[in-house]
């Protein structure tokens, strides 16, 4: 045991380090006893050297191929410190997994999970029938001698496991060699395994996809490749697409493609023609159309999805009764107490009846009255059929956020979950949607890869229902195929008009319709006086104004911090920054800690995360671990093929609130309704929610919205709409009336994106 020299390793992940003076390089072969993750990503690790004495490294995770594990046999290499509280530590500059020598290998066979059914009591039997020779065994895979000790199943998966990481090891090396980063060599074994460095030595531009165009070129430059080199040239043509890919392109333009290709191959200055030509004869780039160029994976993509759609369209339903349907409507109306409109009622019948639709409006025109009208037809229909025929079938609503799924769940009273969430169930926990329908709320924000995803592991039986606003901001990822859809004539559509969301006399619909569509608004002056009077204002702010006058218009809307446990007055204000930048006054980071600061300074600390009890938190990466499902007698439900308790999780953009300490850390409850304990090493999962950007407030509403306005080339006419119709009562923009206006009146660069996804011919 390592007693408590080890568990002060713990504490690591909850304490600053402060360095101590520059001593020499020091170099140890650390068998690992335990890992501590820091706040920053980085690893504390605990082990035995080769003098069996405890030792303490920190490995920055820049320096290390991936996560060192519990088991594993490490060479750390670097200056000792002295940590103020911890004592001596090797900051480690070299760190790379070794193959597990000597009586290491007990602990490595107990502790790693590569040898599952392994513990200590059989490890230790192992080394007390082969001792320092069972390393030769292993690397020989003597399966039959190891098999009389440990039995066939296990022998075998200590073989196979000492093999991965054998290979892993070699990978790690040969790339150190040619100047590849850790991290990269440890994503390219992850990636490729044994035929990572088959791969790497035939294709050396093969690294573009793990690493930058300057450093993998360079290398292969050095390496001898020449500049006019073909696999160079290609390599080029297709880098450029990837950048245009990341940038949102699911195809560009020729002579924008050689422009790029020119500079990323400088120092050479042949045509880059000729690089393109290269490319398309390769085949790895294609020609959709005489001035397009597109990589070979992104027009598969394309195609495949234009064929998906097709089928839909193609597929012919079996007639219903209407008079259900009639009914089903009349039920939801006496429900939310009014009629809905002709076009709702229209959007209604045609998606009962389409094995594809879709569903178009501004922010606030009834489109979730419209799911929830939906939702009940169809559940109408299905009710009506014998019993033998409604297996299976089943009608699901998706949307990309959290808060998103919570507001569609509470407008239908329907469950419903993330694309993220139903990605994971199909494609990891094997569930399998045979028919039914797939309504997809907020499609705006959908891009192509998304849908090619989810669409390749849906049967054509499942139809599917697209609703959204093409006004608003486009998706993060490449391609446009919501606006696609919208303008393709062959997909029956209904587009919505009547805004029923927000109250028209918060003049809300009037200024965001004019947005929408580029005309100037004349809004009135915001007046901290009456911060709660619902309306759209205009602070007026230069410059160097804007993160100061966001912050005073914070607190004239929240009013003052909370004393002592009085968190859920302010909370329940619903009061949201949405901004365009992260960095910077006005950016999100600096406004999260200004509030963060100003507002959590009388509630109790989470230790020393940065966080209090209180404190507005937003997750950053979807975590399926988190908050388990209970049923109603309070136990865990469980997973009946696996026996693992089923999870909520944890969604990429969920908004939620620190409620508790705990003793793991902290409680948190979010938007969505999941709950959870988090702990130190999740602080790298999630950041202060009280401003985020307005990409991740897509899906969303709140009860007041405060806007900084800050040039930028993200900002446009679609994220000023999408931002102010995020509001239910309040809007107040931060910054220059003129810079308001001029980017209303341009249009939106946002949209012009390139593809060349097109639904009618198929």
């Amino acid at each position: 045991m390592a007693g408590a020299a080890e568990r002060r390793g713990g504490a690591e992940g909850q304490t600053a380090l402060v360095l101590g003076e520059r001593s020499e390089q020091c170099s140890w072969e650390l068998s690992i006893t335990s890992v501590h993750a820091s706040r920053f990503g980085d690893h504390v690790i605990i082990g035995r050297d080769e003098t069996e004495q405890l030792r303490r490294a920190l490995v920055p995770s820049r320096r290390s191929p991936r996560d060192p594990a519990v088991g594993e046999t490490w060479r750390v290499t670097g200056p000792i410190k002295t940590h103020p509280e911890y004592g001596p530590q090797l900051h480690a500059e070299v760190s790379v997994p070794l193959v597990t020598k000597g009586r290491a290998i007990i602990r490595h066979l107990a502790t790693d999970k590569r040898f599952p059914g392994i513990g200590w009591a059989t490890a230790e039997k192992l080394w007390g029938q082969f001792g320092e020779t069972i390393y030769d065994y292993i690397r020989n895979r003597d399966l039959k001698a190891l098999a009389e000790v440990v039995g066939a199943d296990r022998a075998i998966a200590i073989v196979d496991g000492f093999g991965m990481l054998a290979e892993e090891v070699e990978i790690f090396r040969w790339l150190d060699r040619y100047g590849v980063s850790p991290r990269v060599a440890g994503a390219a074994a992850r990636i490729w395994g044994a035929r990572a460095l088959e791969r790497i030595k035939a294709g050396p531009y093969t690294m573009t996809l793990l690493e930058a165009w300057q450093d993998v070129d360079g290398r292969a430059l050095r390496l001898g490749v020449a500049l006019d080199d073909e696999k160079r040239l290609a390599a080029a043509v297709e880098e450029a697409l990837a950048i245009r890919f990341r940038s949102g392109h699911m195809a560009s333009p020729a002579p924008v493609v050689k422009q790029l290709v020119r500079r990323l191959l400088a120092p050479w200055n042949g045509d880059p023609a000729r690089a393109v030509n290269v490319a398309l004869e390769s085949g790895r780039v294609v020609s959709p159309t005489p001035e397009m160029l597109q990589s070979r994976a992104c027009r598969f993509m394309e195609d495949e999805l234009a064929q998906l759609i097709a089928e839909r369209v193609r597929r012919q339903l079996p007639d219903c009764d209407g008079n259900l349907i009639v009914d089903a409507i009349a039920k939801v109306e006496r429900e939310i107490g009014y009629p809905i409109t002709d076009a709702q009622r229209e959007a209604v019948f045609m998606a009962t009846s389409c094995g594809i639709c879709v569903i178009s409006g501004g922010a606030g025109t009834g489109k979730t009255t419209v799911v929830r009208a939906i939702l009940a037809a169809l559940e109408t229909l299905r009710n009506d059929l014998p019993a033998t025929r409604r297996d299976g079938i089943e009608h699901l609503q998706v949307a990309l956020a959290g808060r998103a799924v919570r507001r569609i769940t509470e407008a239908t009273g329907r469950p419903g979950s993330t694309l993220s969430r139903l990605v994971h169930d199909i494609e990891d926990a094997g569930r399998r949607v045979r028919a039914g329908t797939i309504i997809f709320d907020e499609s705006s924000m959908l891009d192509t890869p998304s849908i090619y995803r989810v669409l390749t592991q849906l049967p054509t039986e499942v139809n599917l229902i697209f609703i959204g606003d093409p006004g608003q901001l486009p998706p993060i990822g490449p391609g446009l195929p919501f606006h696609t859809m919208v303008k393709t004539t062959g997909i029956p559509s209904v587009t919505l008009d009547v805004v029923h969301r927000q109250d028209d006399a918060t003049g809300i619909p009037a200024v965001a319709a004019a947005v929408r569509s580029g005309k100037a608004v004349d809004l009135r002056r915001f007046d901290p006086n009456l911060a709660l009077s619902p309306g759209v204002y205009l602070f007026p702010a230069q410059k160097e104004e804007v993160a100061a006058r966001t912050l005073a218009a914070f607190r004239a809307m929240c009013g003052q911090p909370p004393a002592y446990g009085r968190i859920a007055a302010l909370h329940e204000k619903d009061v949201q920054i949405l901004t365009q930048v992260k960095n910077g006054p006005a950016g999100s980071k600096d406004l999260n800690r200004a509030i963060e600061a100003e507002y959590m300074a009388r509630q109790p600390d989470i230790d020393d995360w940065g966080l209090s009890v209180g404190s507005k938190i937003m997750w950053l990466k979807n975590d399926y671990s988190k908050s388990p499902r209970f049923d109603a007698a309070g136990n865990p439900v469980l997973d009946k093929a696996t026996g693992e308790p089923i999870c909520s999780g944890f969604m990429n953009g969920s908004l939620g609130v620190v409620t508790k300490a705990d003793p793991k850390g902290a409680w948190v409850v979010f938007d969505d309704g999941a709950e959870d304990a988090i702990t130190a090493t999740d602080l790298e999962k999630l950041t202060h929610g009280w401003a985020i950007s307005v990409h991740k407030a897509q899906g969303s509403a709140f009860s007041r919205v405060i806007i900084p306005l800050v040039r930028s080339r993200l900002l446009d006419r679609t994220m000023l709409y999408t931002a102010i119709t995020r509001a239910v009562e309040t809007v107040v923009l931060v910054g220059d009336p003129d810079l308001l206006n001029e980017v209303i009146s341009m249009a939106p660069r946002s949209l012009q994106r390139n593809s060349a996804l097109n639904f009618e011919t198929q």
